[in-house]
């Protein structure tokens, strides 16, 4: 299982002015190895980018847990829509797993991390641009593979360093496909149209007191006698149905 988070925007000033960027973090569950991104945008292909970054060093998950950005979890006003980074993690077997919205406590290990790197990179570091935001955060990183993590035993784990820990699980661990690239995916104008394949994409949802959860697009009718209560709504994409 792997948790992933939005950081942003955060703005760094230099010579040459402000830049405001986002940062994307993921974070393995088991090794509690991590992988980031810096962009300039939190649009569909700086999404698919981070999250191919990610899955190359910590290997594909079973499970991407993350909160309902829109970028991500598609949605309009018309119905829902799978987003291109929906169907990019679909296509290489990932359930996707949406928190419910507004409950940032669901991801606490990784919104552990984020503040750690907002203190450790930008809370002590004079970074002028983006270019030094990255080398700040690769040496945080190595920092953090590195260091005993609190959450990791030898004697289940084999290790504290998650960088250890996740060397170790190598072997075990779902590798992106050999060559794979969006490339193939890109028309001649360089839009992306990854292919919807077969998967499961779940909403954790609070029913409302009417009885229904919001969903992307729309709201999902439970019944007045789940009201209150936490709900999984799973979408079989071959079936074109949320049970």
């Amino acid at each position: 299982v792997h948790q992933t988070d939005l950081v942003g925007p955060r703005h760094v000033r230099g010579p040459r002015g402000v830049t405001r960027f986002f940062a994307f973090h993921t974070l393995d569950l088991v090794s509690r190895a991590a992988a980031a991104s810096y962009r300039g945008d939190k649009g569909t292909e700086a999404f698919c980018g981070h999250f191919l970054h990610a899955w190359r060093l910590l290997g594909v998950p079973a499970v991407s847990q993350l909160d309902n950005e829109l970028a991500v979890v598609g949605g309009n006003p018309s119905g829902f829509t799978f987003s291109q980074v929906l169907r990019l993690g679909v296509l290489l077997g990932v359930h996707w797993w949406f928190i419910p919205p507004g409950e940032p406590g669901r991801n606490p290990d990784i919104e552990s991390f984020n503040g750690l790197w907002q203190g450790r990179v930008l809370d002590r570091h004079r970074c002028p641009d983006l270019a030094a935001v990255r080398r700040t955060s690769a040496r945080f990183l190595r920092y953090h593979h590195g260091t005993p993590h609190r959450r990791l035993r030898v004697a289940t784990q084999g290790s504290r360093f998650p960088g250890v820990v996740l060397a170790a699980a190598r072997p075990q661990l779902r590798p992106v496909p050999a060559g794979f690239s969006l490339a193939p995916y890109r028309d001649a104008q360089g839009a992306l149209h990854l292919p919807l394949a077969r998967g499961r994409i779940s909403f954790v949802r609070r029913v409302g007191g009417a009885g229904t959860i919001a969903l992307p697009g729309g709201r999902g009718r439970v019944g007045r006698r789940r009201a209150g209560q936490y709900v999984v709504a799973t979408l079989y994409t071959h079936r074109r149905e949320i049970v």
